[in-house]
Order: structure tokens, then C-alpha cells, then sequence
């Protein structure tokens, strides 16, 4: 038996081990099996196991109390080939069949043979390991907006027929938590034995299913925050006034430049290697791994291994870790706001104020800040 109080499935270079750790909760151990990624992980001190997730054994980890999923996004993202679409119906219909049989990575390999892209399938092992884990009292996983049908789906499935108090499925915004980066996530979280602490999240979405209680229902978003709007500029020390070219000298309709004076737009592997500053130039004016892990809140010197194209895509696939550190504190009941305001003054220098400025979370950073309330600031380990 392995010793891990938490699996981490798909584990990647470390976004939401990093925010285990920034609340120290662990042990972890992710299993991943992109080598560069693992490489990554690892000298930054997250253990990583090179291995399929599907050739996971459960009864090697019945002591996890948690399991925290993060499977591949290109088939269901924008910015892929949006397989995972077409395949939609296919991938819920499955939810039932996977847990109601005696086989079950027989059901999920016919899956994965039905669907366009077998990485379509793959979201469905967040499923297999949350039926398959004995001891788990929680659970965190995270994906693309796309999916948030799918995540309710698998929440009905475990509140209904699996005994799970509580599933939720959020949907929060990176630049909410004070990134420097407008990256949207969407996460399920389910627990046993203890309800989740989710109305201090600044969520844009809501949706709750529990296994007592009313009906599954979509909730009003909660869109206050007590973290400062950081743009690119100012999280990479730029002065004012500065733009990014994303395309080159290819436009679209929504052009192919952005203003450096609010948070970036969301990155991906392929688009945001190509990111330079424009009055430096595409040579002198690229943008670094470093500069791209600081807008994801990575440390400027996180460890990034392999291609530069590798490391682009480690950083684009990544949670930023002050999200997966609220998200994965809310679960579990740990106070996290200290751990995000610690890391926004690590990397940024934010300063956080004596006296709390919650502000409206808006899709651009307001000028000058909208502060709706000012309350004494919240001491971690009282409400918050």
C-alpha cells in the first residue's frame, strides 16, 4: 500500500500540487505521463509517478483521503479541434454504464474506441477513481467551461447513488484571485462526512447537487472578491502603456494584440509561445517561460523542463496556483486566504492591506478599484 493522503490523476507540472502545498495537504502523489511534465514537477519538489492513469490500481492507495483530477482538455477546449463536442452525448451516456458496471475499464476502453479522440474519454476516469478509491472523503477536479455538463452529470451520479453529501460544480475565474491572467476553470468538488466551505469563493457560476436536501439547482453567483485586479504589467514590472501582439502579423476579428494594462488573456501552449512585446520587438520583446509561469502565479523561477513549446504547453495546461489553493481549501475546510495572499506578495509584491477592499469582479480591472465593502481583514482559522 502506498502512503499518500492525496492522488493527484494527470498530475501535470504542478498547478494544483502546488496549491497542496502552499496549504500543506498532503502527502500527494500525482501520476502523469508527460515527461517533461513529471521532470518539471519534480524539481520543484512534487512527486510524480511516470505512469497511465488507467493503469492505477486502487487497492494500492485505500489510505487517500482525497483525489484531485485534472484530465486533458484539447478535444473539449476552444482552442483545440473541439472533438470532444461531437463526442458530448456519448461521454454522458457512458456516466451511468461506467457506474453501474461489473467491468469497468472494459466500459471505459469500448468509450474510449467510440469517441473521435480516446483523450475525450479520459475525462471519465475522474468517475472510475471516485467509485473505485474506498477510503476518499473528497474530491477536486477541474476542466474547461465545456465541460461543466459532464461534471454535473458525474455529481448527480455520486450525491444519488454513491453516497457523497455534497457535489458542486464552480466556475471561477483566475484574475478573481488576484492572477495576472484571465483564465476560466470549471471544478467539481464533492465530499463525505463534512461540507465544503464555498460562499467565500468569488464564483462567476453554481450549480449544487447533495445527496440530502433540495433538488439540484443552479445558485447566483457570487462575484466579490477580496483580491486587487493585477495586470500583466504590473505582475511582470512593466511600465504603463504596453501591448502584446498574440498573431504576429495574422489578424482576426478580434485583432491580434492586447493591452498589457489589464490581466492577459487566457494562455495556450501554441498561442502564447508567439506572445512579444510590441515596442521591443518579436526577438527582445518575447515573452519568457518565466514571465509566462508569473501570470499562471508559478514562482518567476518554477523549474520549467523541456522544448520551449514543452514548456508552454506545461504552463498552459496548468491551474494557476492561487486557484487550486482556494478551491482545494474550500473542499477540505482549510483556511487558504492567507496561503493566496502570500503568494500574490511573493511573485507580485502585492501588498495586502489592513483593512480588507472587496471588490466587483469584473472583466476588466476597475479604475481606480471598486472597493464595495472595507472590513477588518479576516485572521485565518475564523470565518473568512
Amino acid at each position: 500500500m502506498t502512503c499518500a493522503a492525496v492522488l493527484e490523476g494527470f498530475a501535470g507540472a504542478g498547478g494544483l500540487s502546488e496549491g497542496l502545498r502552499m496549504l500543506d495537504l498532503g502527502p500527494a502523489l500525482g501520476w502523469e505521463v508527460n515527461g517533461d511534465a513529471c521532470a518539471t514537477a519534480r524539481a520543484a519538489g512534487h512527486p510524480r509517478t511516470r505512469a497511465d492513469v488507467r493503469t492505477l490500481d486502487p487497492d494500492a492507495f485505500a489510505d487517500a483521503e482525497g483525489w484531485v483530477s485534472g484530465p486533458p482538455c484539447p478535444t473539449y477546449a476552444d482552442s483545440g479541434k473541439r472533438t470532444g463536442r461531437a463526442d458530448y452525448a456519448t461521454v454522458l451516456d457512458a456516466v451511468e454504464r461506467l457506474a453501474d458496471s461489473t467491468e469497468p475499464r472494459r466500459t471505459l476502453d469500448e468509450v474510449a474506441a467510440a469517441v473521435t479522440d480516446p483523450r475525450t474519454a479520459l475525462v471519465l476516469e475522474t468517475l472510475e477513481l471516485a467509485l473505485s478509491l474506498p477510503g476518499l472523503r473528497w474530491l477536486v477536479a477541474e476542466q474547461v467551461p465545456s465541460v461543466r455538463r459532464i461534471w454535473q452529470e458525474f455529481a448527480a451520479e455520486l450525491a444519488a447513488m454513491h453516497r457523497w453529501d455534497t457535489c458542486t460544480v464552480l466556475t471561477l475565474r483566475a484574475d478573481d484571485f488576484g492572477a495576472a491572467t484571465r483564465r476560466t476553470r470549471v471544478f467539481l468538488i464533492a465530499t463525505r462526512g463534512h461540507t465544503p466551505e464555498l460562499d467565500a469563493l468569488p464564483y462567476r457560476a453554481r450549480w449544487d447537487c447533495d445527496r440530502f436536501g433540495a433538488a439540484p439547482a443552479d445558485r447566483p453567483p457570487n462575484p466579490i472578491t477580496p483580491f486587487p485586479a493585477t495586470t500583466m504589467a504590473a505582475a511582470l514590472g512593466w511600465p504603463p502603456g504596453r501591448r502584446i501582439n498574440t498573431r504576429g502579423s495574422r489578424t482576426t476579428a478580434g485583432g491580434n494584440e492586447f493591452s498589457a494594462d489589464g490581466p492577459a488573456v487566457s494562455l495556450t501552449g501554441n498561442g502564447a509561445r508567439t506572445w512579444y512585446r510590441t515596442d521591443l520587438g518579436s526577438v527582445a520583446g518575447r515573452l519568457s517561460d518565466s514571465h509566462a509561469g508569473l501570470l499562471q502565479t508559478f514562482p518567476a523561477d518554477y523549474p520549467w523542463h523541456g522544448s520551449r513549446s514543452s514548456r508552454f504547453q506545461r504552463i498552459a495546461d496548468a491551474v494557476p496556483p492561487v486557484m487550486a489553493a482556494a478551491v482545494l481549501g474550500a473542499a477540505t475546510g482549510r483556511p487558504w486566504h492567507d496561503a493566496v495572499w502570500n503568494r500574490l506578495t511573493e511573485i507580485y509584491g502585492t501588498a495586502r492591506p489592513d483593512v480588507s477592499h472587496a471588490r466587483l469582479c469584473t472583466d476588466r480591472p476597475a479604475t481606480p478599484q471598486l472597493d464595495l465593502f472595507a472590513l477588518p481583514t479576516p485572521h485565518e482559522g475564523t470565518a473568512a
